[in-house]
């Protein structure tokens, strides 16, 4: 048998060279893949004990599923080391454990509404599929990106048979599930692993925790706690409305974030495409459409000022030619004497707003990302109130994609060690504890 540490720097299976020991779990470890189309991906090596048929199986089941709250798994199967028959699994790499983040603090009410949301669509599709997890804790559930995600490597088969399990046992399994996941709520919420009677959770867990806890609840009914079909407007029909007026670039519709920031609105996630990470401009959202509104207003105020003016001295006598303003019209929220009376420094927030520049590709590099926002207003928002304690950070807003989630990063593409070294001084300087680098390569 050999100790874990010997596979680094060993070929499995004659393609894949192992590289650092991530983890050892039980009979199994995890590790680094270093070279080949499967660089970018983790490896679980399983010491088999006559059980390599029946976890081939398994995990032939799990790779033939494919959802973005579920790891992937891309590449399975069985070998021989030194002797020792393995089993293999090559699986998606995650950036964060979700166990890492509880030991700094709990989630707040979005982050726990998505991990909620992530983990039973996760689990419908398992359980849809003969499978079961048996393993719903937070070390399992991590962060790939901005999507949350459940292994899929751990779970295991899950149909009735008169020879290995009945359909009540099957269910019993099932219904662990639920129950496991309703601890788990709790914890993310509380940092508790049990229910007391003085416990106070925030709506809709007030429900979702104690039913699924007492299997009163399924899987459905939580899925539909969670995801109401009947949402309320965030903002006012009016601002709505007025946007149409707006020179400048409309907000993309945004994903649901995993940041220690809540966001205002929760959609439904859809998977990140690779693009190269873009630049957002600086851009407020909803200020220029009210400008816009006070413009119009002011305009249409300066104008009829200016033509009582001109009847007054004229004597109401017709001129054939008309004289134009002498000044640019002001903006103002109530009448004004004359345009000229207006401070010259007044008049640059009104002139017609041009569309910014076209996101630009960043350099292919690693980032340190502290939050991730569903809307580009509110990651700005942020970045502003950064800057003012911390400008030395040089915080600005990128997006995967140019369209949403917008990620807040500090200080641009850069080496792995430079951006560790940033992500220690963000920590430092009152960062979230769970902010990470990431690197992003090329696109182009």
């Amino acid at each position: 048998m050999q100790l874990w540490n010997d596979y680094e720097g060993k070929t499995i299976a004659g393609v894949y060279t192992i590289g650092r020991l991530l983890r050892p779990e039980g009979r199994s470890a995890f590790f680094e893949i270093t070279n080949g189309p499967e660089a970018s991906s983790v490896m679980r090596i399983t010491e088999s004990l006559n059980d390599e048929e029946q976890m081939l199986e398994r995990w032939r089941k799990v790779s033939e599923l494919k959802h973005e709250n579920l790891i992937a798994m891309r590449k399975y199967g069985e070998t021989v080391f030194d002797g020792t028959p393995l089993t293999y699994a090559v699986i998606e790499a995650s950036d964060a454990a979700l166990a890492d983040i509880l030991a700094e603090r709990p989630l707040t009410h979005e982050e726990a509404m998505q991990v909620g949301r992530s983990v039973v669509a996760a689990l419908t599709l398992l359980h849809a599929n003969g499978l079961v997890h048996r393993h719903i804790e937070a070390a399992n559930v991590v962060a790939v990106g901005e999507v949350v995600k459940l292994r899929s490597d751990c779970a295991s088969e899950c149909l009735a048979d008169p020879e290995l399990t009945t359909a009540a046992e099957c269910q019993e399994l099932i219904d662990r599930d639920v129950h496991d996941l309703s601890l788990l709520l709790l914890r993310v919420l509380t940092l508790e692993k049990k229910l007391s009677p003085s416990t106070k959770l925030i709506a809709p867990f007030d429900k979702i925790v104690p039913n699924g806890i007492s299997g009163s609840w399924g899987l459905e009914q939580i899925s539909k706690t969670l995801n109401p079909s009947v949402l309320k407007p965030l903002v006012p029909e009016s601002v709505t409305t007025s946007k149409p007026i707006v020179a400048g670039p409309q907000v993309p519709q945004a994903k649901l974030d995993f940041q220690t920031e809540p966001a205002p609105q929760v959609a439904e996630h859809v998977p990140t495409v690779s693009h190269g990470p873009i630049v957002l401009p600086r851009h407020h959202v909803e200020e220029p459409a009210e400008r816009g509104f006070r413009w119009w207003i002011g305009c249409a105020a300066a104008v009829l000022v200016a033509f009582l003016l001109y009847f007054h001295y004229s004597g109401g006598k017709k001129t054939e030619t008309a004289q134009a303003p002498a000044a640019p019209i002001v903006e103002s929220s109530a009448p004004v004497a004359s345009a000229t009376t207006v401070p010259e420094s007044v008049v640059q927030p009104v002139v017609k707003q041009e569309a910014p520049p076209a996101p630009s590709h960043m350099q292919a590099g690693w980032y340190v990302i502290a939050y991730t926002y569903n809307h580009e207003d509110q990651a700005w928002k942020k970045v502003s109130a950064i800057i003012k304690q911390h400008a030395s950070l040089k915080p600005l807003v990128v997006s995967p994609n140019g369209r949403g989630p917008f990620m807040i990063a500090f200080g641009g593409a850069m080496s792995r060690e430079e951006a560790e070294a940033v992500r220690s001084r963000a920590r430092k300087a009152g960062m979230p504890r769970d902010t990470f680098i990431r690197n992003y390569p090329s696109q182009g």
